[in-house]
């Protein structure tokens, strides 16, 4: 068969060509760390590869959200913290303001440090993340949480959703506080009330002896449906003594008034005037909810305005204390929920972390090279090229007059 130099030379330089290309793949194989450039060269361990990097992708994400809620949820703990401490000064000036040994200028500068303390609690009611958004608004969170009215009093604005960021596959984890701003800071107990029917035949009047006590049997005994199971009598049976009736007229306490006709029932102290027979009928009012800012400001108007020290003053500053007491407990049970939550997110990461480590693991065995193997491939293919090169020039140089 005759070889035309055309054939010679093409033959040739395919072989340098061919040999190139593996010396090409050789290098990108080093390069870029994996035994499969293309889908072709090995099609189910290319698809094995592609679901792992959207796994991977995925675990990628929601370590960006953790580091994203767990600043969230630690900014809104250090403020949370803040307000407490805040709280925690009212109360001791609000426990203050009850000693009557007091002058008017002392309860006066009581009361400008307590205005002082209203204005930065309303200042951290509407403090702002990273991103300018309001956090304790809920999910309206371009709009600051508190508002002062016209009327002075402070007014809730915000709702109670609360924006979840998912940190693995089925999990979503709150970023807000629990029941955002209204559950911590507006929907806070405030000192629970009764009303003296006008129409009892005995007179008289009451005050809060006992909070706790008080507190406790409002909270056994209030009921929404019926109404009428929160009314009470109090029957003068003789000149001096009382029986206490549920309404009903079963007989809940009997006793003898004191000699300045007062008796103690619940936590509260009546006084009642009347003959045997009369009847003072009390009701027990609707829980009383407000925001700390309001307390606070009733509580100074009261300070600035007192002459004296009545009994008006000292259950103004026993239903401050009571307020202040429950927005403080509102607030470390936000604290230790989201201390729980951080918890939860810590412990989720660390998974998230551990099955990233075993896709890339799992990775790393379908396509990742042995760089001994690579490095030898390399080499093996560097020799081939210059083989294949010294050959074209010797093929090439060949002529008839060699044989002559």
């Amino acid at each position: 068969m005759r070889i035309t130099t055309n054939q010679l030379y093409q033959n040739s330089l395919n072989g340098i060509l061919d040999a190139q290309k593996r010396l090409v793949r050789a290098q990108d194989v080093l390069v870029k760390q994996t035994n499969i450039l293309k889908p072709s060269d090995d099609p189910a361990a290319a698809t094995k590869v592609v679901r792992l990097n959207e796994d991977l992708a995925r675990l990628d994400q929601f370590e960006k959200n953790t580091i994203l809620l767990e600043n969230s949820l630690e900014n809104k703990d250090v403020v949370l913290n803040n307000i407490h401490s805040s709280m925690g000064r009212a109360r001791n000036l609000t426990l203050q303001a009850g000693n009557g040994a007091l002058a008017k200028q002392d309860r006066e500068a009581i009361a400008i440090e307590l205005e002082q303390i209203k204005e930065e609690l309303f200042d951290m009611y509407n403090s702002k993340n990273g991103q300018g958004e309001y956090i304790f608004s809920g999910s309206k969170s371009s709009e600051p949480a508190f508002i002062q009215g016209s009327d002075g009093q402070y007014e809730y604005q915000g709702n109670e959703n609360v924006k979840k960021i998912q940190i693995s596959e089925s999990l979503k984890i709150a970023s807000g506080v629990p029941g955002s701003g209204f559950a911590i800071f507006e929907n806070t107990d405030s000192r629970s009330t009764i009303s003296i029917d006008a129409a009892s035949t005995a007179t008289g009047s009451y005050r809060v002896n006992s909070g706790d006590q008080f507190e406790a049997f409002h909270r056994q005994n209030y009921a929404t449906i019926p109404a009428t199971n929160n009314e009470f009598n109090i029957v003068l049976t003789a000149a001096d003594a009382y029986e206490v009736q549920d309404n009903a007229g079963a007989v809940l306490e009997t006793g003898n008034l004191s000699s300045e006709n007062k008796l103690n029932f619940k936590g509260l102290e009546f006084t009642v005037n009347g003959n045997a027979g009369d009847e003072l009928h009390f009701s027990l009012d609707a829980p009383n909810k407000d925001n700390t800012l309001n307390s606070l400001t009733q509580l100074i108007d009261k300070l600035r305005g007192a002459e004296t020290l009545n009994e008006s003053y000292y259950s103004e500053i026993n239903a401050a204390v009571y307020s202040i007491d429950e927005s403080m407990g509102n607030v470390s049970a936000a604290r230790s929920e989201i201390g729980g939550r951080l918890n939860v997110v810590t412990s989720v990461n660390l998974s998230n972390l551990d099955q990233e480590i075993n896709l890339k693991e799992a990775k790393a065995k379908i396509s990742e090279v042995d760089f001994a193997e690579a490095i030898t491939e390399l080499q093996k293919q560097e020799v081939a090229l210059q083989a294949a090169n010294q050959t074209f020039s010797k093929v090439t140089g060949l002529t008839l007059f060699n044989f002559l």
